[in-house]
């Protein structure tokens, strides 16, 4: 025999999860869309827009914490514009908040669709399984069903 070493096969790491966190998220999505519908309502000055560039920051950084590298990089391409170059106008902020709330609408959606396929799937392969079981022996007449295999 071969003292050589045997090259085992490395196992695969496991893939990242898109949401480390759902109940996280759908407060953070939550609060954004609560947010907005207030904003909506309200003028704002500097101070407040300034606020809410720093809320809008902060709530990217927590999302940061929960969502995979790649829905973090799709996520921040389109909503850099309430960067440390200054105070937003209103309207920035508005638009920021929408794309903010659009895009965790159809996350929770996607990810909806995805645990509802899966399901689906889980009751096809049970049925598929209930259905290549063997037919249990069958029924004696006069005897009693026994319950279970100590019977």
């Amino acid at each position: 025999m071969s003292d050589l070493p045997i090259d085992e096969p490395e196992p695969e790491p496991e893939p990242e999860p898109s949401v480390s966190d759902p109940a996280k998220l759908i407060r953070l999505g939550t609060m954004v869309q609560t947010l907005m519908a207030e904003v909506r309502q309200a003028d704002t000055d500097e101070d407040s827009r300034r606020m809410l560039a720093r809320i809008h920051n902060e709530t990217m950084e927590e999302l940061a914490t929960v969502l995979s590298s790649d829905l973090m990089d799709e996520l921040t391409e389109f909503t850099a514009c309430c960067g440390d170059d200054g105070v937003p106008s209103e309207a920035e902020i508005r638009v920021a908040q929408a794309q903010l709330v659009g895009w965790l609408q159809g996350l929770l959606q996607g990810l909806q669709a995805s645990m509802a396929q899966q399901h689906a799937a889980a009751a096809m392969q049970l049925q598929q399984l209930q259905a290549n079981r063997p037919d249990q022996a069958p029924q004696r007449p006069g005897l009693p069903q026994q319950a279970g295999t100590y019977l």
